[in-house]
Parts: structure tokens; C-alpha cells; sequence
């Protein structure tokens, strides 16, 4: 079925207004008219199909921010450091339902560097930077680390190490040599700091640790001669090790997926991705592949993003059940994925059977698709006319219909979506917009 065409989704023009000041405008007066013309969109374009347009969406709260500033969520928080790189800056966090400002630092310890972890609600800074002379020129690396509680800004502890990867109860640092690689490793609480283990490993600069709670349980070391390691969160004892091939200090991107370890080898202009067991390191399967390299779960397979493809592969065999032009791809609910930047052209998305590569739908031309936790896609557009406003549609991939719920300030291509809110930039401010449950 064809796309519903709701006059022009993309740009309702909307009454000229004066340009915005830096401070956010009281909605109060213009959410009715800016109701109105949207309605009387909807209505057009359905022509008489019988089911009314939902509520229009309006914007929640604002914020002036800078404008190379980018908002991060953790949460229910949100945090922007506020200032240029190079200069003073300065962090706020937001509370992302109303907006109001939990605290403010101007400590540049906690600006140049922070490092969030949803798990345990904190914030991982470096106490101080170190710098060091690497083969492609100066490289920067936190020393030590503070732990600050994101919902207060204060500092609940400090350790040595550099912080590598969190879960909720424990948090994995490294000591550095002098070359920036990673010579030992500590585990320690992230209530207090407290050391759980203490482990020194052989000098590397590869390490990885899954951001998935059943594979975090793991962390795989590759030394910059080629051993590769296997050791065991809990108590850093380790599982297995192997000699492979030593990486490459440029495009080296591993992970470790659903219980197996895939290692890039990065070549030019051939590389291969190989995939092992994590426990005990043997080798399962290899997959030629071209250029930089990147790895991803896709559900019932592993996507495989190189140069020129973008590859499904069965995660046992490593047998490729389907390929498309490269892009990006986002995991979406019923073994669905979102794929973009395919078809040779930047913002191209679709949507995709996730086993089969079959394309369900094609994504509205000129639109930016952003999914919801709950399952939602929504296609955001842009007015061609000022006042400049993000179009907000819902789009059902399965009829190809498409639904305009509002539009709020903003450009489609700053927008980021965080649970069922809407973050987006633009004109140096930040706005969030509550998107509410499903409207059909």
C-alpha cells in the first residue's frame, strides 16, 4: 500500500511569525492555532477516512543551549556541557520530565570527560588527563577516575585507574603505562570504590567489554602482540587464551555478542571479521569483508557493516542469509531492524525483515525516522517556512501510513529520542517534548 500523502507531511506551513528570542516563548497562546492547522491538515489529507487526528504534541520545556552543544540523557536526567571546546564550560543537568535544574559544575574535570552509566546512575570523570606521543600523533587519557551521582552532581568517590566499563553493583578500571595501554586491571564497588580484585594483564590496548548484562559477565583482552584473553568479571580469573593475529592500532572495533567474541581484522583493502566461543576462545567462523569493519546484533543475526555492505550473518555458522548496500541499522521490535544510509544515498532509511532482509517499507523521502521504546517509529520532517519546526508523524511501516501528531521548534537531524520523549536542538535551545502513549 501506498503512503498516505497527509497534504505535505513534511512542511505545514504555519502562520509567520517574528523569530524566536534565546528565551523559551509561553506556549499558552499559540498551541491552539498551531492545533488548528494541524487538525485541518489531517483532515484534508485523510479526506472523510472517519478516523479524527489525534491531540496535536506540543513542547514541554526549553532551554537556551549553545549551539555546538548537544544534549545527553541518562535516565531521567539530562546533561549539557555548556561552552566550547578549549574554553570554560560548564555542566548542567536537566531533570528530563519538567526541566528544572538539578545542579550545575564548573569543575573541567567533570566537563571534558564524562562517561555515563545508566546502570548505577553515576558519572565517570577522570580526576586529570595524561597525554601521551602515539605512531599517528598526541593521544589523551583520563588518569584515575571520580564517580559523581548524576541526580546531584556530588562526587561519591575516587580511584586510580582509568574507567573502562560499569555495570550496576561493580566498576572496571585500568593502570596505564606510558604508551596509554592497559597493564592491570581492578574491579571495585560503585557504591564506595572499594577494591573487589586487583589483576595485572599483559600491555594492551584492546579491551572489551559487552554493554549487554549477559555478556557483561566477560572481558576479552587482546595484547598488542597478538594474545588473546579471556577473563572472567566476577574475579578476574582467566578462562582462556589464544594466539591470533595482532590488531591494527586504526578501524579495530570488537565486541562481544550473545556469548561469542568477534575480533576484526583490518586491512586495506581486505579485512575479515572472526568470530570465537568468549569462553574458551575457539574459533568458530571467519567472514571476509572489506575496509573499516563494524560488528552488531541484529537479533536473529549479526550485522556486518563494511565499506560497501551491510551483511546478515547466522551468528552460528557465520553463513550470510542476506546483504544490502551499507548503512547503519538499529534493532527494532518483532525481528524488525531500521536500516540507514543504505541504497547509496546518506538518509535513506527502511525497514527490514531482521532474518531475511526483506524490505517491509521504505522510509517517507526527506523524512528522519527515530523509534520509541515502545515500538513507534515516528518520521520527523522540517517546515520550509519560518517559524522552522520539526513535523512530528507516526509512521506504520506495515501500510505505509503516516500520521501528523505536531510540530515543535527544531531541525529533524538534532532530534534524539529517550523513552517516549523527544529531544531535539536547534537555533541554539534545547527542547523536550512528551510524545504521551500510543495514539492508536
Amino acid at each position: 500500500m501506498a503512503i498516505i500523502d497527509l497534504g505535505d507531511v513534511s512542511a505545514p506551513d504555519f502562520p509567520e511569525e517574528p523569530p524566536e528570542p534565546a528565551r523559551p516563548l509561553t506556549r499558552r497562546g499559540i498551541v491552539r492555532v498551531v492545533a488548528a492547522v494541524l487538525a485541518g491538515a489531517c483532515a484534508l489529507a485523510l479526506n472523510g477516512a472517519g478516523r479524527p487526528a489525534p491531540p496535536a504534541v506540543t513542547e514541554t520545556w526549553s532551554t537556551p543551549i549553545g549551539a555546538q552543544n548537544w544534549p545527553h540523557t541518562m535516565n531521567d536526567t539530562v546533561l549539557v556541557i555548556h561552552g566550547d571546546p578549549g574554553t570554560e564550560q560548564e555542566t548542567t543537568a536537566y531533570d528530563l520530565v519538567t526541566g528544572q535544574v538539578r545542579w550545575t559544575a564548573d569543575d573541567p574535570t567533570l566537563t571534558s570527560w564524562l562517561n555515563p552509566d545508566p546502570d548505577s546512575n553515576q558519572l565517570y570523570a577522570p580526576a586529570r588527563i595524561r597525554s601521551y606521543e602515539a605512531a599517528d600523533g598526541p593521544a589523551y587519557i583520563g588518569a584515575d577516575t571520580r564517580a559523581v551521582d548524576v541526580r546531584t552532581g556530588k562526587v561519591r568517590w575516587d580511584s586510580s585507574g582509568d574507567e573502562l566499563a560499569a555495570t550496576a553493583d561493580e566498576v572496571l578500571l585500568g593502570s596505564r603505562d606510558d604508551r596509554g595501554r592497559v597493564t592491570a586491571l581492578h574491579l571495585v564497588r560503585t557504591t564506595d570504590g572499594t577494591a573487589v580484585w586487583d589483576r595485572p594483564i599483559a600491555a594492551t590496548d584492546y579491551l572489551v567489554v559487552s554493554e549487554e548484562p549477559g555478556d557483561s559477565t566477560r572481558i576479552v583482552a587482546k595484547s598488542t602482540n597478538g594474545e588473546l584473553t579471556t577473563l572472567r568479571w566476577a574475579d578476574g580469573v582467566p578462562l582462556a587464551s589464544r594466539r591470533v593475529t595482532p590488531p591494527t592500532a586504526y578501524g579495530w572495533g570488537p565486541q562481544v555478542l550473545g556469548g561469542q567474541f568477534y575480533d576484526i581484522l583490518t586491512g586495506t583493502p581486505d579485512s575479515t571479521v572472526v568470530a570465537y566461543a568468549t569462553d574458551t576462545l575457539t574459533e568458530l567462523w571467519r567472514f571476509p569483508t572489506s575496509g573499516e569493519t563494524s560488528v552488531q546484533d541484529c537479533g536473529p543475526v549479526v550485522c556486518v557493516s563494511d565499506t560497501h555492505l551491510t551483511s546478515g550473518l547466522d551468528p552460528v555458522t557465520g553463513e550470510r542469509r542476506w546483504k544490502l548496500p551499507s548503512g547503519n541499522t538499529t534493532e527494532l521490535p518483532g525481528g524488525r531492524l531500521l536500516l540507514t544510509g543504505s541504497r547509496g544515498m546518506a538518509d535513506a532509511q527502511s525497514v527490514l525483515d531482521a532474518a531475511t532482509g526483506r524490505t517491509i517499507r521504505v522510509a517517507p523521502a526527506g523524512k528522519q525516522v527515530v523509534p520509541l521504546d515502545d515500538g513507534r517509529l515516528l518520521a520527523l520532517g522540517d517546515t520550509r517556512s519560518a517559524p522552522y519546526r520539526v513535523t512530528i508523524s507516526e509512521w506504520d511501516p506495515d501500510t505505509g501510513r503516516a500520521t501528523l501528531i505536531g510540530a515543535v521548534p527544531g531541525r529533524s537531524d538534532t532530534c534524539q529520542a529517550v523513552g517516549q520523549r523527544l529531544l531535539c536542538t536547534g537555533s541554539g535551545r534545547l527542547g523536550v517534548t512528551d510524545l504521551g502513549p500510543r495514539s492508536r
